[in-house]
């Protein structure tokens, strides 16, 4: 079951239901931001193709935001932050349709992983392959300032500061080969 969890005052939950959920400033959309004048009357769109959920702007005159970086058509991975005008939601998921097999392996190889998000233990099979913070960020359609926030996090929950220990890390995990 999927949900988009707003930030807002009242902390609003909306659960994706059907194929299709439309966002924007007109009635008939799905999830309705009628106070909001930067988001256009159709916006976007969540689509679910193949169990896997996806956001789609609608040509909206602002754009639509996954995790702070402008997308067209972008899948969508639990823990993202969705930003349309001045809301923002962060996408739930219960599974993770993306998980790799590295993120299958990871629990069976021995050696066990802090408590990591999918995104995280993404992030780091990419760091693991000597990618740099641009490169993962155009990988993951994130921004690079996203790709630092997320190895902070990373670096905190396990203790290893420097890359070549975050790229062992990922090795004794079984996050790369």
């Amino acid at each position: 079951m999927a949900h988009l969890q707003q930030h807002n005052s009242l902390s609003t939950r909306h659960e994706l239901l059907g194929e299709q959920v439309t966002i924007g400033r007109a009635e008939g959309n799905d999830i309705v931001l009628e106070n909001d004048v930067l988001v256009s009357r159709r916006h976007a769109a969540l689509e679910r193709r193949e169990g896997q959920w996806s956001v789609r702007d609608l040509r909206s005159r602002n754009g639509t935001f996954v995790n702070g970086s402008p997308c067209g058509d972008a899948p969508l991975r639990d823990g993202d932050q969705l930003r349309i005008g001045s809301a923002i939601f962060d996408f739930e998921l219960g599974h993770d349709p993306l998980a790799t097999m590295a993120d299958e392996r990871a629990g069976a190889s021995g050696q066990e992983l802090p408590a990591l998000s999918d995104r995280e233990r993404e992030l780091l099979a990419l760091l693991a392959t000597g990618m740099t913070d641009q490169q993962i960020a155009g990988q993951m359609c994130i921004s690079p300032a996203t790709v630092r926030s997320h190895l902070d996090r990373i670096r905190d929950k396990t203790g290893r500061r420097r890359r070549s220990e975050l790229t062992r890390l990922a090795i004794e995990a079984g996050l790369v080969r």
